[in-house]
Formats: C-alpha cells, sequence, structure tokens
C-alpha cells in the first residue's frame, strides 16, 4: 500500500495489521491491550491459585486444631486417671500405714504380756523350787 493511503487511514483511526486487515485501534495499542489482558489472565490465575492454598491451607488447619482439640481432651482425662489413681494410691498407702502401727501396737502389747507371763512363771518355778527343796 502506499503512504497515501496509509496517511488517509491513519487520519481516521484505522490501520493495516501484518495480515492486511484493517484495524480501527493502532497496533501499539492492539499489542499494549493485549499484553495487558495475558498479564491480566496470568494475575487472575495466580489470585485463584492463592485462594486455593488459602483454602487447603484453612482446611487443613482446622483438621489440625480438631486434632488438636482431641490429644488436648485425651490429656486432660488421662490426667484426671490419673490424679485419680494418685489418690486411689495414698488412700491405700496410708491404710497400709494404720494397720502397720496397729500391728506394731499389738506385737508391742503382746511382747510384753509375755515378758509378763515370763516373769510370773519363772517366780512360779522359783516357788515350785523352794516348796520341793
Amino acid at each position: 500500500m502506499t503512504e497515501e493511503v496509509m496517511s488517509i487511514l491513519a487520519y481516521h483511526g484505522l490501520s493495516i495489521d501484518d495480515l492486511s486487515q484493517v484495524r480501527i485501534v493502532n497496533p501499539e495499542a492492539a499489542d499494549a491491550t493485549q499484553t495487558l489482558k495475558t498479564n491480566n489472565d496470568e494475575f487472575v490465575s495466580s489470585i485463584e491459585d492463592i485462594n486455593k492454598l488459602i483454602k487447603d491451607f484453612s482446611e487443613k488447619s482446622s483438621k489440625l486444631a480438631e486434632q488438636v482439640k482431641t490429644r488436648k481432651l485425651n490429656a486432660i482425662a488421662v490426667r484426671t486417671r490419673l490424679q485419680a489413681a494418685q489418690r486411689q494410691t495414698d488412700i491405700e498407702k496410708n491404710s497400709l500405714l494404720e494397720k502397720i502401727e496397729e500391728y506394731k501396737l499389738l506385737s508391742e502389747r503382746l511382747r510384753a504380756e509375755h515378758d509378763a507371763l515370763r516373769k510370773i512363771e519363772q517366780n512360779q518355778n522359783a516357788l515350785l523350787q523352794q516348796f520341793n527343796s
């Protein structure tokens, strides 16, 4: 095409592209628009990927929070059972210590009684020997 035709087209805001088609928008603006559209599509895709990552993270965080809550409740239950078992062990220990004290007192009383009976036996044996002699 001639320069004159190109200038007339340009004056009216038209241009001819590499494929010899008449265009209303000049080539730089068309290229810039196409580049902007491509960049916009990439940006939207990136935002969608970020939203997906955020959703996945949120779901995993919720699951993890639920697991932590369950484990925490289990730990509290175990601690409560352990405390109850410790209290029961303390009660049994105190009961056994009381029984030991009772048996010690009984043993001392029986030992004192045995010693007293032995003295009585010795006195009686001494009296019998005096009567027999």
